[in-house]
């Protein structure tokens, strides 16, 4: 399994989390994923299925946006605990939450300029996480990273062997639970305060606009159907003396 990440999974990850949140007995959240991935990123099929700009913007500030929110704004500690691929908005799941722990066999990527679009997240707040030279590289280039190497650029805090994985996110999750629920609480409040604002809104008008080009619609069918995309090579300058 890839837990791509379509409408029911983003809207099951959001119920979750608001229900974790709601119990009093929940004090730290751990994410993964099962099977060989932690999270492939969106489901392209689906992506591709919408149609215009307005359902693009549904789909991302409804579905996506509203659970990203829900991970940022929990005032409780969240844990990713990142078992295989985490590409795309997989990857980006796990940058939003507060401490990461990856297997030595996870692999990050974030790969949407490859297929014609951006990444909503990483393009608006990747630089305060992992800084500007570390993001550039991961969304200009779209190539993949193991697990030591997003270790020593702050993607991730800790790489562990797989079959040691979840313990090591429990053991970190009773270290959280050590503080102050209150104490968290604000910190999160406070650590995430730069993080607010129509940034994320403006980034999926963005995305909208690109899916809706040549590059964008082509860039999407050539994924479902295996193909390397061919973008359209940039016109010669003209020479002329003054």
């Amino acid at each position: 399994m890839l837990n791509a990440l379509n409408r029911k999974l983003w809207e099951e990850l959001y119920w979750t989390l608001d229900q974790a949140e709601k119990d009093e007995e929940v004090r730290a959240i751990i994410l993964t994923g099962s099977g060989r991935a932690f999270s492939s990123g969106d489901e392209i099929r689906e992506v591709l299925s919408l149609r215009s700009a307005e359902e693009i913007k549904t789909f991302f500030l409804d579905f996506v946006g509203r659970t990203l929110n829900k991970i940022l704004n929990l005032p409780k500690p969240t844990i990713a605990a990142v078992n295989g691929l985490a590409y795309g908005g997989g990857c980006e799941i796990a940058m939003l939450c507060d401490s990461v722990v990856a297997s030595d066999s996870a692999i990050f990527a974030m790969p949407e300029a490859l297929i014609g679009v951006i990444p909503p997240v990483a393009t608006v707040i990747g630089a305060d996480i992992i800084g500007r030279l570390n993001v550039n590289r991961l969304i200009l280039t779209g190539e993949t990273i193991d697990a030591e190497e997003a270790r020593l650029m702050g993607l991730v805090n800790k790489v562990v062997p797989a079959e040691e994985l979840i313990i090591t996110a429990e053991r970190l999750a009773r270290s959280t639970m050590r503080s102050a629920p209150s104490s968290v609480r604000a910190m999160k409040k406070l650590l995430n305060r730069r993080f607010q604002g129509n940034e994320f809104e403006e980034s999926v008008e963005e995305l909208a606009r690109i899916f809706e080009t040549d590059e964008g619609k082509e860039g999407h069918r050539d994924f479902v159907e295996k193909r390397s995309p061919k973008w359209a090579k940039p016109s010669e300058p003209s020479m002329r003396e003054e």
